[in-house]
């Protein structure tokens, strides 16, 4: 990350790159969420330097100081960005999803998850190209303006009386909501890290995270219960994505003038082509074994995940029976119900766990919580429950949002700054798209066979691949901390 101040950025603001010593003390838990992964772990040097504050020791003098103002006052913009972006990606999201499922029912899925996965692909290999060189704010603007406009053209086409183009348009909205979901956060995280240096980013982060929970939270509450008074007034569901384009080009003419004047990134990277700059975000994945892993298991994982997704959807149409008020507030409750134990778990157990387990071992417990996700739906489709197929999918679905994303952005925070957004796109939206294209094949041998049970089933076994790959991540860490492709690790000294 760039220091604003002028000084060499710090390496490892979590603190989780490698074991450490029991902490002292860990913070309550309705006191401090964020702390304890937001600070790092204290570090006895036998050279006799000077170390820091127990990972899970409280931030202190944050909250309510001069400084702490300050911090939050720079990063107030991208906070409101961030929180939107997530805002209108939910709404989007569920919105969709619940139409394009009504409409079309598993057929469309089967063809809709390949094409999401491929553009997701698509475009994070376009971005690799110049995420590190240009200046971040034109980066999300170009987004950003390009999202609104086919949101617009998405929407026309959905209002269309023609049934196909009304399908056409509502599989665009589908993508373009994964596509939200996935790559301006990270854009505008990059941002982040370029405004605040490793110091500045353990007392402020954990506001902007804050924030960005309350953004999930109120496009969760929109989606989940517009439906209720819509169908009330007679209103068509999909008139909620007018919020996507107006809030993206609201965006994208806000965030240029918040932020005039700011210090971010100045052209981190040489100037590649596509070729040049996908080989140096894949060498670094393939150079370190643990990322390796990752990826592998990211891989796995999301293919498991992606098709309990799709068999969980395609069961609720069949349940609502024609109605698609009531598959967007069965799916938009079930994530709401999701978002609300990830916001417990954030405050009680997450830190606790990131401490034990460090990293890799982290990301370890997804594949584990998607194999039983998946058992799971194979019983719910059995006995024809939808509640039980609901479990399944609160499995998969919680250690995503909470546990795994804590861990997937500290293991981000050792990559080096000319190569972290890139090795990010690689590492969060590749293995994503590659779960949507599998998924979609494996739902359509499950449709081809009329036989629903074969979705979860598969997904079961690819879960259960993604262990042994999760367990080389943990054995080969230690190792990956050596190597020359991530940064070198330095004591934080306290300021």
């Amino acid at each position: 990350m760039n220091d604003s101040t002028g000084k060499p950025p710090e390496e490892d603001p979590w603190g989780f790159a490698a074991s450490k010593p029991k902490p002292r003390a860990v913070a309550e838990a309705g006191d401090d969420p964020f702390g304890a992964f937001a600070r790092p772990a204290q570090r006895a040097s036998s050279e006799g330097e000077p170390g820091v504050e127990a990972s899970g020791q409280r931030l202190s003098g944050v909250e309510g100081s001069q400084h702490g103002h300050h911090l939050r006052d720079r990063a107030f913009s991208l906070t409101v960005a961030l929180s939107t972006v997530f805002a209108l990606g939910f709404i989007a999201e569920i919105v969709a999803a619940s139409r394009f499922i009504h409409l079309t029912g598993l057929q469309g899925l089967v063809i809709i998850y390949p094409l999401g996965g491929l553009g997701l692909i698509l475009v994070a290999f376009a971005q690799v190209t110049w995420i590190d060189r240009i200046d971040r704010q034109k980066a999300f603007v170009r987004v950003a303006l390009g999202y609104g406009v086919v949101f617009i053209i998405a929407l026309v086409l959905i209002a269309n009386p023609s049934e196909r183009l009304s399908i056409i348009g509502t599989g665009l909205a589908c993508i373009l909501a994964e596509q939200m979901n996935f790559l301006l956060p990270l854009i505008v995280w990059a941002m982040l890290g370029d405004l605040f240096n490793a110091a500045e980013s353990r007392s402020v982060f954990p506001w902007v995270i804050t924030w960005r929970y309350a953004g999930q939270f109120v496009g969760l509450v929109i989606a989940s219960f517009a439906p209720l008074l819509l169908t009330q007034l007679d209103i068509p569901l999909y008139t909620l994505l007018i919020a996507c384009p107006i809030g993206l080009i609201a965006l994208a003419i806000f965030l240029p003038r918040s932020l005039k004047g700011r210090a971010l990134n100045q052209s981190h990277g040489e100037q590649e082509n596509i070729q040049e700059s996908v080989k140096s975000a894949w060498d670094f994945v393939g150079g370190v074994k643990a990322f390796r892993a990752i990826f592998i298991t990211s891989s796995l994982v999301f293919v498991a995940g992606s098709a309990l997704e799709g068999t969980f959807l395609s069961q609720s149409a069949d349940w609502a029976k024609g109605s698609e008020a009531k598959v967007e507030i069965l799916y938009g409750s079930t994530l709401l119900f999701v978002f609300i134990i990830c916001w417990i778990l954030q405050r009680s157990a997450v830190t606790k766990t990131m401490e034990k387990l460090d990293i890799p071992g982290s990301l370890a417990l997804l594949p584990i919580a998607t194999l039983i996700g998946g058992v799971i739906i194979v019983a719910g489709v059995q006995v024809d429950l939808l509640g039980v197929m609901l479990i399944g999918i609160v499995a998969w679905r919680v250690p995503w949002w909470s546990i795994d994303d804590v861990a997937r952005r500290a293991a981000m925070a050792l990559v080096p700054d000319q190569r972290r957004a890139r090795v990010s796109f690689i590492v969060d939206l590749v293995p994503y798209g590659i779960g949507l294209i599998t998924a979609g094949g494996i739902l359509g041998i499950a449709r081809a066979f009329d036989a629903p049970i074969i979705a979860p089933a598969l997904a079961a076994v690819f879960a259960l691949a993604a262990i042994p790959a999760s367990r080389v991540a943990i054995r080969s860490w230690a190792d990956a901390l050596l190597s020359p492709h991530l940064k070198r690790r330095k004591r934080l000294a306290e300021r």
